[in-house]
């Protein structure tokens, strides 16, 4: 599998972006799981060493979501023709707390805002990535499935705004 190094993912998703025009289905699904591990194991690590039970629960909460999307991209790989698409009310609002913070990388002693900054900023970077390959499968049910991805990164964005919003008063 392509390695992605969470860092550069959110630094330089407009070059992934750019060779996404040229992948393959197998390619996205392979890019995808592997998203969504590291995306796993952030959550997963930093909610074991969470004092706070309310920052624990949601960040497993991600972790569980990250997973799920993950185990269907393994399945796509393992066999395309199972693939089903799912669908999601598609208004979720964008809030946009932290779109314009500075992108640094995740300190392993960092605080709960700190994580949900850049946890916010890396569910923004892969609802980017899902919705520019939704667009280079536009009209095939592909493109639906990574459009309902997008959406339920953009849904994840969301919670960890809203929680960064509450702690810090953004």
């Amino acid at each position: 599998m392509h390695k992605v190094n969470l860092y550069l993912l959110l630094n330089e998703v407009s070059s992934i972006i750019m060779e996404i025009k040229n992948w393959t289905v197998k390619k996205v699904l392979e890019m995808g799981a592997e998203m969504e591990l590291q995306g796993y194991n952030l959550y997963m690590e930093h909610a074991e060493q969470s004092e706070y039970p309310g920052a624990s629960r949601l960040l497993k909460k991600l972790a569980a979501d990250e997973k799920r999307h993950r185990e269907h991209f393994l399945k796509g790989l393992d066999n395309p023709d199972s693939i089903e698409v799912r669908t999601l009310d598609e208004n979720v609002p964008d809030l946009k707390v932290t779109d314009k913070l500075v992108n640094v990388p995740l300190d392993p002693k960092a605080n709960f805002p700190q994580i949900l900054k850049f946890a916010a900023q890396r569910e923004k970077t892969t609802y980017d990535f899902y919705i520019q390959v939704a667009k280079k499968f536009e009209g095939t049910e592909w493109g639906k499935m990574f459009r309902t991805f997008a959406m339920e990164e953009l849904n994840h964005k969301k919670m960890l705004e809203e929680e960064y919003d509450d702690i810090t008063g953004w």
